[in-house]
């Protein structure tokens, strides 16, 4: 549960930090990165991905960078402390959450336009989102939602006195807030997954598969989130209307659909194969620190981006495979937290 404990140790830093403007900045924002394509993967992934961004935070800003790891731009301010990052699918906005705000900000959802810088403040329930996504048709957009604001009254101390829902609301609605300068609020929001805090459960790590047609999104449930004595969490995915509710996996962690909607990859690099309903474990070597986080390429899912280390994360990149296989560290001079894959082109 890394990246539980995590972001739990993350969120507590917003009580201490003052306003910060969410107004776009329509500078350039390259970072300088070392990163060199001489090693095979890396001119590979340069070569067969060409046009397709990662997008990825660093708890406190959002960027994007070539598959190589080259040409890492800064798309938004999230400071003090953001995550949860997840692409539009059409590609043009990214999605995160953010305690952007005076000290004792709940976490909210907030999107950037990739190419303008544009951030827009999409909620104010004064409690905390814990993921967002927009659906494949893009006419939803899931969220789970905290029953609290860990950011005040020493709440992050104890999560256990709390729980996290899962609910969605028209992308319509949203749009509608959004160019009218308002934002959306829990009595907007339609619960499909909810428990009362007592029970401890928390429906959150939601991903979205890619087929128009016929969405789905994938969610963890976790009992008694923060115990790690006695806590587990189970892979799930849905229909948008709450319907098909179908555990995957127990015991898995951050689901991330693939682009080409065969597997679900999870946090510690295995994933579960649809087309023979199994589990498959990916073997990354040649790293020293530990690999984790793994999210499939576009166009069939050939490489597996993925975050190395626990504090101070970097990116890595290796190709898909069972058998044992070399990753390279993608060398950017800033940390590397869920990288995600742009579901088409960046054009």
């Amino acid at each position: 549960m890394k990246n539980k404990v995590l972001m739990k140790s993350i969120i507590a830093i917003a009580s201490f930090t003052f306003f910060l403007s969410c107004e776009a900045d329509d500078t350039p924002d390259t970072i300088t990165t070392t990163t060199k394509p001489t090693s095979t993967i890396l001119q590979e992934v340069k070569k067969d991905l060409n046009g397709y961004k990662i997008a990825f935070g660093d708890t406190r800003n959002i960027y994007m960078m070539d598959p190589d790891g080259s040409n890492v731009v800064e798309l938004a301010d999230a400071s003090p402390v953001s995550g949860y990052v997840s692409w539009s699918p059409d590609a043009k906005h990214v999605y995160f959450a953010s305690a952007k705000g005076p000290a004792g900000s709940a976490w909210e959802a907030f999107r950037v336009n990739v190419k303008t810088k544009e951030v827009s403040k999409i909620s104010n329930f004064g409690l905390d989102v814990r993921s967002l996504g927009v659906s494949p048709d893009g006419k939803t957009l899931a969220i789970s939602v905290m029953t609290g604001n860990s950011n005040i009254d020493g709440n992050n101390d104890n999560l256990t006195k709390f729980s996290t829902n899962l609910y969605t609301i028209p992308m319509a609605t949203v749009e509608s807030k959004i160019n009218s300068g308002t934002q959306i609020v829990i009595s907007d929001l339609t619960a499909i997954q909810s428990s009362p805090n007592e029970d401890q459960f928390w429906y959150e790590e939601l991903s979205w598969n890619h087929d128009a047609a016929n969405p789905v999104l994938a969610y963890t449930k976790t009992w008694r989130y923060d115990e790690d004595e006695v806590s587990y969490t189970h892979a799930y995915t849905i229909k948008p209307d709450g319907s098909s509710n179908t555990l995957i996996s127990e015991n898995k962690d951050q689901p991330i659909w693939s682009i080409d909607n065969k597997k679900l990859s999870f946090l510690d690099l295995s994933y579960y194969s649809f087309s023979d309903s199994s589990i498959k474990q990916i073997t990354v070597s040649g790293i020293s620190k530990e690999v984790s986080g793994g999210s499939l390429s576009p166009k069939g899912g050939a490489y597996i981006v993925f975050e190395i280390g626990d504090e101070n994360r970097k990116g890595g990149i290796a190709k898909t495979t069972e058998a044992s296989n070399i990753g390279f560290q993608l060398q950017t001079s800033v940390d590397v937290y869920e990288p995600r894959w742009s579901p088409i082109p960046f054009n």
